[in-house]
Parts: structure tokens; C-alpha cells; sequence
């Protein structure tokens, strides 16, 4: 996980918290869309449209910092385009995952998970329906 954090945090400006809460107005944008087809691919990108907005409320439930620190890096964020402001809160929005950088870092973290699920299967834990480790019997 630490090197994952470390190398998507490249895109921004090697700031972990930065990255942290950029991913969180991501994830929580888009989070009602697991299980739709649509977007099941690495690369299937949602549109703007279909991104839920998410309030500083929302973003503090799911990263519990303070309230001065995590207005900060929002507006970084914003200075940056990496969001945007709509009605309802914030979305990062489609644009911003099309970028050659963006892209780059999607295939480095999917290829980064890859070696992690792989690493921990290896340890004995088992995945869904991963049949090549089958649980043990309880």
C-alpha cells in the first residue's frame, strides 16, 4: 500500500495527502457505479454526468482530519483542475483521467494491486471466487 501511495502521489507533486483526498473525491464521485458494466474496465472512464458530487461533509467522514487542512488541499486541488466545483460539491472530472499522466499512473497502480493480490495469495489468502487457493474448511 505504501508503495502504491508513493508512486501515485507523483502526479501530485509527491504530496501523499494530497493524492489521499484527491482519490477520496474520486472514489466517492463514482462509488454508486460498482457493478455497472459500463465502467468495468480499467479504462472505461464515467462521464462527468454520471459522477455523484461530494461535499467537504462527506470528505470528512471518510478522511477523518482536520477541517482547516483538508480545505487546503481541496483548494490545492481545485488551483490545480484536479477538481472541479459543481452543484452539490465537488467531482473530479472526466478530463482529468484522460491526461497521458493520469493514464500512466492507472496502469502503474493496476499493475502495483496485480503484484500485491499476487504477493498476499501467496501468503495463503484467497480472493472471491479464486479457485488456485481454495479456502480451508472450517
Amino acid at each position: 500500500m505504501v508503495r502504491i501511495a508513493g508512486s501515485m502521489a507523483r502526479r501530485h507533486d509527491d504530496d501523499v495527502i494530497e493524492y489521499m483526498v484527491f482519490t477520496a473525491i474520486w472514489v466517492l464521485n463514482s462509488e454508486h457505479l460498482i457493478g455497472d458494466e459500463r465502467y468495468a474496465a480499467l479504462k472505461s472512464i464515467p462521464p462527468n454526468v454520471m459522477r455523484r458530487p461530494v461535499t467537504l461533509g462527506d470528505l470528512r467522514r471518510e478522511i477523518p482530519m482536520p477541517e482547516p487542512i483538508l480545505t487546503t488541499y481541496v483548494d490545492r486541488l481545485l488551483k490545480k483542475g484536479f477538481v472541479e466545483q459543481a452543484p452539490g460539491g465537488l467531482i473530479a472530472p472526466t478530463a482529468v483521467f484522460t491526461e497521458p499522466d493520469m493514464l500512466e499512473g492507472a496502469d502503474e497502480l493496476y499493475g502495483r494491486m496485480m503484484q500485491m493480490a499476487a504477493s498476499m495469495r501467496n501468503a495463503g489468502f484467497s480472493f472471491g471466487d479464486d479457485q488456485t487457493h481454495p479456502k480451508e474448511p472450517s
